[in-house]
């Protein structure tokens, strides 16, 4: 399957690069962490159903053979079997309450689950992200080193002329060197992030997996939902449910606590069948039985258990309080970043338009004979931070919202913005 996956990324991958979706689905098929979790809930699951069986009768079957020596006149030897039913029938409501408190458990797990997926997603969207941030760092570099190159060639041009000192000729030289280095750099930081997504998608390292061309130009557009709006989404992710299944198993418990202050009361039936040798005959019979069985008293234990258990309710009760307010606060928080980010962008915007116009403007006076190399160099550089800052800023922009989606426990931020 991943040879396939490598084949069709050479074919597409190249013109259109690996999409997002597609990269979340292969990091959910093969992250192993997604199948240590789904494999622990199988175990759940199957731990819920077992304790069904402490609700049915059992059935058990017994056979004694039995030899004897040393009697006079003869040894001799006995056997017998039964078949039995047993039955509690109420056995002060702890299998019942166990049930449940399983069920609650099970699907609280479920929800877990649930909350591990949205982990394994944002991970990968963060890595994405800087995957594609990093790829647009490596052509400004290298568009960088075009500039960087025509500027060392005119001075180099200019100094055999006599047209410029030997200090903008290796004012020039310096800068394309830098630049030579600074593009090494970013392409090596682009390698490790691509290695960072293959390994969360489960594929070699070394697979071209390049994100999709231009990818985070997509975050320019400022839509962001009303905070109101995004407390209501967030107030709905599974860990919610996960909470409130606890806090019902919680209740369970407490419930079962209080049961253990009844009777218990069962029933068996069983057929029997014996034979004697030394005596040569055998008798058959049945036995039938009802009981009840009340723990009157047993110290304070099962009164500590239900005061126990009745904490262990207020905990969850006072967790979800928790949860809420903490989302709340993380949210904001979030929201707040997102709405700077988005004027930083503005910003940054602005910046790298006039960082364009004013290289322009200093490679022409510099062809022109009326300028210097420094500042053609200064403004060479300041054009490629000004790019640097617009990709930066549009990175902040998209991990700032997959932060938020993630404690939103959403995919998509604008899908679910669209929709209400």
């Amino acid at each position: 399957m991943h040879r396939f996956f490598i084949f069709l990324l050479i074919f597409t991958g190249i013109s259109y690069g690996l999409t997002l979706d597609k990269a979340m689905e292969l990091a959910l098929k093969n992250h192993p962490y997604i199948k240590q979790e789904r494999a622990f809930l199988q175990t759940q699951r199957y731990d819920y159903y077992s304790s069904y069986g402490n609700l049915l009768p059992s059935v058990s079957f017994n056979y004694t053979y039995s030899r004897y020596s040393g009697y006079e006149p003869d040894d001799y030897f006995s056997r017998s079997y039964s078949i039995g039913i047993t039955w509690n029938i109420y056995d002060s409501g702890q299998s019942i309450m166990l049930t449940r408190i399983k069920k609650y458990l099970f699907s609280s797990r479920k929800e877990d689950f649930q909350e591990t997926v949205l982990d394994i997603i944002y991970q990968v969207k963060k890595t994405y992200y800087l995957a594609a941030a990093n790829r647009e760092i490596v052509n400004v570099r290298r568009t960088q080193l075009k500039a960087a190159e025509k500027n060392y060639q005119m001075a180099k041009k200019k100094l055999r002329l006599g047209l410029v000192t030997k200090a903008d000729y290796l004012q020039a030289k310096v800068r394309y060197e830098n630049v030579r280095y600074q593009l090494e750099a970013a392409e090596n930081n682009y390698k490790k992030s691509i290695a960072e997504l293959n390994s969360l998608m489960g594929l070699p390292l070394d697979t071209d997996s390049s994100p999709e061309p231009d990818y985070l130009k997509r975050f320019e557009k400022d839509h962001i939902p009303p905070f109101k709006t995004i407390e209501e989404i967030a107030f709905k992710r599974p860990v919610f449910r996960q909470y409130n299944y606890q806090l019902k198993a919680a209740r369970m418990q407490t419930l079962q606590s209080m049961l253990s202050f009844t009777p218990s009361v069962f029933l068996s039936f069983s057929e029997n069948r014996d034979y004697n040798s030394l005596y040569g005959d055998s008798d058959s019979y049945n036995v039938t039985r009802i009981g009840l069985s009340w723990t009157i008293f047993s110290g304070l234990q099962r009164y500590y258990n239900y005061l126990s258990s009745k904490e262990n309710e207020r905990y969850y009760r006072y967790r979800i309080q928790e949860l809420k307010r903490q989302i709340r606060l993380n949210l904001y928080s979030y929201y707040l970043d997102l709405k700077s980010a988005y004027r930083n962008l503005d910003v940054a915007k602005t910046l790298l338009k006039e960082a364009k116009e004013n290289y322009r403007q200093a490679l022409g006076e510099y062809r022109a004979g009326k300028g210097d190399i420094i500042s053609l160099v200064t403004a060479e550089s300041a054009l490629a931070s000004a790019k640097e800052t617009y990709i930066q800023s549009l990175l902040n922009i998209a991990v700032t919202r997959a932060m938020m989606e993630r404690e939103m426990g959403i995919k998509n931020l604008s899908e679910e913005g669209n929709s209400r």
